[in-house]
């Protein structure tokens, strides 16, 4: 005799999924490189968090994904031109997979330190989340940081990435340091 299992979920197996969950995937920097022999750019993956590194399956579909990202990113890369100023800008995308799944892309749109005209380049968070003001803080975060040092912004978001998962209703706190206001605890 067959016996059929129950087709329902347990509210503690949501629970323990819930915890296990990151706050994002990946995080990347876009930035527009030119084309060779043209006057035109093209937008490229110039830093990774985390790195690919196992061939597994997944690992090749979340590579796949990260393909597309550039061009969600600077979907008018032709239309650029160095510039000497720019207020940065906030927007989001939505990836599906083959599947249905769906990973948000969370992006800030920043013009680098430096002197004279120059290229923005975008700072872009991939999550399973559809968070927007939550990811908008996150990314303002980033910014402060980067207006500072690039490299302050890396160990934010590892840091980010390393805290557990909230609540529903509760926040994530991450301890962090930056020059001059010595080590934080960020909510």
């Amino acid at each position: 005799m067959l016996k059929r299992a129950p087709s329902y979920r347990t509210l503690e197996l949501e629970l323990i999924e819930w915890q296990e969950r990151e706050l994002f995937e990946y995080f990347v920097v876009v930035s527009l490189k030119k084309k060779p022999s043209k006057n035109t750019y093209l937008p490229e993956v110039t830093y990774q968090f985390p790195k690919l590194e196992r061939p597994t399956k997944q690992m090749r579909e979340a590579e796949e994904r990260l393909k597309a990202i550039p061009q969600f990113c600077f979907p008018d890369a032709k239309d650029w031109l160095p510039v000497s100023e720019y207020n940065s800008e906030t927007f989001s995308f939505m990836l599906t997979g083959e599947d249905g799944s769906r990973r948000f892309g969370y992006c800030r749109r920043l013009l680098p330190n430096g002197k004279g005209p120059r290229l923005p380049e975008v700072y872009c968070v991939i999550s399973r989340l559809g968070c927007f003001d939550l990811f908008s803080k996150i990314l303002d975060e980033v910014e402060r940081r980067r207006g500072i040092s690039a490299a302050l912004v890396y160990p934010f978001m590892r840091s980010l990435m390393e805290s557990p998962f909230p609540a529903p209703g509760k926040t994530i706190k991450v301890k962090t340091f930056l020059p001059g206001a010595g080590n934080e605890v960020r909510s």
